[in-house]
Formats: structure tokens, C-alpha cells, sequence
């Protein structure tokens, strides 16, 4: 069994770094957006497996928990409110469930394909762990990595140059994925207005 994991903070702190271009209301709308697109992709990939794949929510937000729910996936509720913390209860359960494997997607990749996550299952025939970097080649968009193990999750400033040491350190076999569709997140001003074009809505005045 193969676990996919997408964890969300909550809908009131989402896209923090957006607040000067949308309005809370607008920034909810769009991390619902984005994650709905990342959950259906996963889905996607779910469906065309040859092994089970079980996809997750991970997050303190009862509404959420509504949207796991709603596309019949499952959720984990967050207790740490935390995100290292919380994506390593996640990977115990899984760890403990019999699980091969955990997927962590980010859930704000608005382009994100099925090829992507595709991609970051099949490295695992190969490698114990893929990461894909975003476009700064610093932040971890996507992490994939094959269980049981003791790795440590450190998501935040520069985790991608973080995950791959202590990869490293551990003889871990990596894998860096690139795609653009991958490495596309959406934390700043640019980024969005990029998204509005290439989404064909309307953009937003910086």
C-alpha cells in the first residue's frame, strides 16, 4: 500500500503571504481551489496503481475534514499544528498500516499532473527517497519515500537542502525530480498573478 499525503493548514491561515492581493474570503477560495485540484490529481494516479493507494488530508481545519469527505478520501487530524509533527504521525500510522510507502504533496500546486506524482512512485522501484524542489531549488514541493524508516521531516526555509542531508546521512538512495509543473507553488504576488494567466482567469493588481 502506497500512502499520499497533502497537508493543509487552516483555511484562516492559509496563504498568509497573499494578504495584500486577496482578502481572506479570496485566499480561502483559492486554497480550496488548489487543493482540490492536487486531491483529484492524486486520485488520478490512485485509480491507475497496480498496488492500493490510499490518499489523505492531514489538517486541523474541520472544514477540511468536510472536504475529505466530500471527495471521498481520508483525513488525519492534525493534533501538533505543526507540520514536521503532523506528517510524522502520518507516516507512523501509514508506517504501522503496512504501508511501502508515503507520497507528501503539497497542496498548493496549482499544474500539478498525474505524470508528477507518477513520477515520484515509480522512483521508489529505484531509490529510497524523491524530492521534488520548488523553483527556488529550496523549499520540498513533493517528498516521496519508501518505509519503514527513521528519516526526519524538516519542511520549512531551505528543507530541500535539509531532506537531502540527512538523507545522506541515514544512505538513503535519492532522486531529485524537476518539472516545471512540480516546482510551480503558489507563496508569493508573482506567482499568483502567473497562475491567473496561465489559468485564464482575470489577475490581480500588485
Amino acid at each position: 500500500m502506497i500512502g499520499i499525503v497533502i497537508p493543509l493548514k487552516r483555511l484562516a491561515l492559509a496563504k498568509s503571504r497573499l494578504a495584500t492581493l486577496l482578502d481572506p474570503a479570496a485566499r480561502q477560495r483559492l486554497v480550496a481551489t488548489l487543493a482540490t485540484h492536487v486531491i483529484a490529481t492524486a486520485q488520478q494516479v490512485a485509480a491507475r496503481q497496480p498496488v492500493p493507494v490510499h490518499v489523505w488530508l492531514v489538517s486541523a481545519d474541520p472544514v477540511i475534514a468536510m472536504l475529505a469527505r466530500a471527495m471521498n478520501i481520508g483525513y488525519l487530524p492534525d493534533q501538533h499544528e505543526e507540520l514536521n509533527a503532523a506528517l510524522t504521525a502520518a507516516q507512523m500510522r501509514l508506517q504501522a498500516g503496512g504501508a511501502q510507502a508515503i507520497v507528501i504533496i503539497a497542496g498548493d500546486l496549482p499544474f500539478i499532473t498525474p505524470t508528477d506524482i507518477t513520477m515520484l512512485i515509480d522512483a521508489l522501484n529505484e531509490v529510497d527517497l524523491a524530492l521534488a524542489p520548488d523553483q527556488n531549488q529550496t523549499g520540498t514541493n513533493a517528498l516521496a519515500l519508501r518505509l519503514p524508516t527513521t528519516f526526519p521531516f524538516t519542511f520549512g526555509p531551505d528543507s530541500a537542502t535539509r531532506h537531502l542531508s540527512n538523507a545522506t546521512r541515514l544512505g538513503l538512495r535519492t532522486r531529485l525530480i524537476n518539472t516545471p509543473t512540480l516546482a510551480f507553488d503558489l507563496d508569493d504576488g508573482e506567482r499568483l498573478q502567473q497562475y491567473y494567466q496561465r489559468a485564464g482567469c482575470c489577475g490581480v493588481s500588485a
